[in-house]
């Protein structure tokens, strides 16, 4: 798996949000968009904070649809930055000072940093977080040059999607919306590789497909036609995750997809990836994985019959399999 910071530098190169201030007293971040009551980016940042020796830095929910309060908050002097979702991720550009080269290609920000001089620092971890947990499940024996791709959507998290298959390689990215002139516009935008698709139904004629990524809210109830994961087996990555009383954890489409036996991510293991980058760009440190899978896993699947997601768990375990490694004496392990 490709390291965070290995994308975050090649990406961002000299537009990186280097120039932020080091670790002044007390810092404020927030989650900026509508709806965002239960969404779990606190969790994720103030492990994030604690443990990367920020403890005096705070994140917390702004719940608003209007960037008026979304920039006035941005403004205040104890301020750092914040996470950036719908409805903001497109309209807060043009208050930004600089773009990273991502954000600018993607026509989306999804993280505000407040450098030095009170200016503001557009990024985009949405395309990181797509491709860093998409990358590992993708068959590596498939003539990867061939791969095919879905995208359900065409708002700025279709546009990161966009992005993201771009970079990793695909030949052929399909992009559906029920506003067919914003699928064409996307497709215009990223260039010959990508195509409308009007009607799902095309898809039974459909040789290859290799991934589908949904970026549309889970209680638009979206599923593809009946047959088509059964026979093609892509990765299956939704954006959609429980982040309000609305939302849900197992949209219609995962639910598709893990009847038919398809890999699977789910909406919170791409918020993970993405906010694991995220803490990266603000604290100038690795992300403390382990411990924000772990965290997540305790505050929202702590119910025994609720299981956590499969890369999560993966992630949260992690250190200790290392831990229990490291202990193992070249004596015990001949046993």
């Amino acid at each position: 798996q490709m390291c965070i910071r290995d994308s975050i530098n090649a990406e961002y190169g000299e537009n990186r949000a280097d120039s932020a201030m080091p670790n002044p007293a007390v810092r404020k971040f927030y989650i900026f968009g509508d709806p965002v009551s239960l969404s779990a980016s606190p969790i994720i940042h103030n492990t994030g904070f604690q443990l990367n020796g920020r403890e005096s830095w705070v994140y917390e929910r702004c719940n608003t649809p209007d960037i008026a309060v979304v920039l006035q908050t941005l403004r205040q002097p104890e301020t750092g930055g914040g996470s950036i979702t719908i409805p903001h991720k497109e309209s807060i550009m043009a208050h930004m000072k600089v773009l990273s080269d991502s954000a600018e290609k993607i026509g989306a920000v999804n993280t505000v940093t407040k450098q030095e001089d009170e200016s503001f620092h557009g990024d985009n971890t949405d395309w990181i977080g797509i491709k860093n947990q998409l990358l590992p499940l993708l068959q590596p024996d498939l003539s990867p040059e061939s791969r095919v791709g879905l995208i359900i959507g065409a708002g700025a998290t279709a546009q990161a999607a966009c992005y993201a298959f771009s970079q990793m390689g695909f030949a052929q990215i399909l992009v559906h919306n029920r506003t067919v002139d914003r699928a064409h516009r996307l497709c215009q935008a990223f260039g010959e590789r990508f195509e409308v698709l009007t009607s799902l139904e095309t898809l039974s004629n459909t040789a290859r497909l290799d991934a589908v990524m949904a970026t549309i809210p889970g209680s638009a109830g979206f599923e593809l036609p009946g047959g088509v994961l059964d026979r093609l087996r892509p990765v299956v990555i939704d954006a959609a995750y429980k982040s309000s009383e609305k939302g849900s954890r197992h949209t219609p489409l995962l639910l598709q997809a893990k009847a038919a036996g398809c890999p699977v991510v789910e909406g919170m293991e791409m918020l993970f990836e993405q906010g694991c980058a995220q803490c990266e760009i603000w604290t100038h440190q690795p992300a403390p994985r382990s411990e924000i899978a772990a965290a997540l896993i305790r505050e929202r699947f702590s119910d025994q019959d609720d299981q956590p997601p499969e890369h999560l768990h993966s992630e949260a375990t992690s250190r200790k399999r290392k831990l229990d490694a490291d202990k193992t004496t070249p004596e015990a392990a001949k046993l």
